[in-house]
């Protein structure tokens, strides 16, 4: 049945509703999210709660039009896609475990999709997010001007690996279905710095702190420092499309001030890295 709030996610996208639970659609909605929803973690930088309640992410990602972390983000999609009719399931993701251990289980997740007598792989969580769904069947996947490969693991674990410019190596996810609610405090936990990412129009964009890095698909860079709140505003807001009033006045300029940390921590350590 379709609800208003449903259709607010699918009004954020710019997409109509599907007609059927196909993965033309499910390719269709995945690059639609991608080009309109970016990953950002600004209410944790902020100290605002995190709800992975169903209500509450719907009223985040379409009526209010944010971003959001992995979590928050990924179980926002699962609710689009089971209203349309798609079998989702969320799962347990690590990113970058083959760098980093075991420790990176819990820090992550993802969705494996049903449709057509295939099983996806999708993931709208990630800061650098795989081009298209990838079909869960060992191999390599050709997307573009990417390439990615997926393989399984011991003890029921698949790894996807990144293409070799991507932010990250690779995601490990199980296929064990796992509860929103599991996610919550770890979506609580997360501050790090400030990180806001989009990608849009052949062009990676990602906000650290204040710095700007803009990135082409063929590897071009420009990096630009942020000196002002007014241009900080206008990034967020021109670039990213997160709504400033969403944040509100005080929200913006404590945002401000704590990147400013941020930042000066970061050239403190390039420094010392130098020396």
């Amino acid at each position: 049945m379709t609800t208003p709030d449903i259709d607010s996610l699918l009004r954020r996208i710019g997409c109509p509703r599907p007609l059927r639970p196909d993965t033309p659609a499910l390719r269709g909605l995945y690059r639609a999210w991608q080009r309109h929803v970016p990953y950002e973690n600004i209410d944790t930088q902020l100290g605002r709660p995190i709800t992975l309640e169903a209500g509450d992410l719907i009223g985040k990602f379409g009526r209010r039009r944010r971003g959001g972390q992995c979590f928050e983000a990924n179980a926002a999609f699962a609710l689009l896609l089971r209203d349309i009719g798609f079998e989702v399931t969320l799962v347990d993701g690590a990113a970058d475990r083959e760098t980093y251990g075991d420790e990176r289980w819990g820090g992550h997740n993802a969705l494996l999709v049903r449709s057509q007598d295939e099983t996806w792989l999708v993931d709208v969580g990630l800061a650098d997010p795989f081009l298209d769904p990838l079909p869960l069947r060992e191999g390599r996947y050709p997307r573009g001007e990417f390439e990615y490969a997926l393989e399984r693991l011991d003890g029921g674990v698949w790894r996807a690996h990144h293409h070799p410019a991507a932010l990250l190596s690779s995601v490990d996810f199980r296929t064990v279905a796992r509860p929103f609610s599991q996610y919550v405090a770890q979506a609580n936990s997360q501050r790090g710095q400030l990180m806001v990412h989009l990608h849009k129009d052949g062009y990676k964009q990602a906000l650290r702190s204040r710095t700007v890095r803009r990135v082409t698909r063929a590897g071009g860079t420009h990096i630009h420092t942020l000196t002002s709140v007014d241009e900080f505003a206008r990034t967020l807001a021109e670039v990213f499309g997160v709504p400033l009033d969403d944040l509100g006045s005080s929200g913006l300029h404590t945002l401000w001030d704590i990147t400013g940390d941020q930042h000066a921590r970061w050239l403190s350590n390039r420094i010392k890295a130098r020396s």
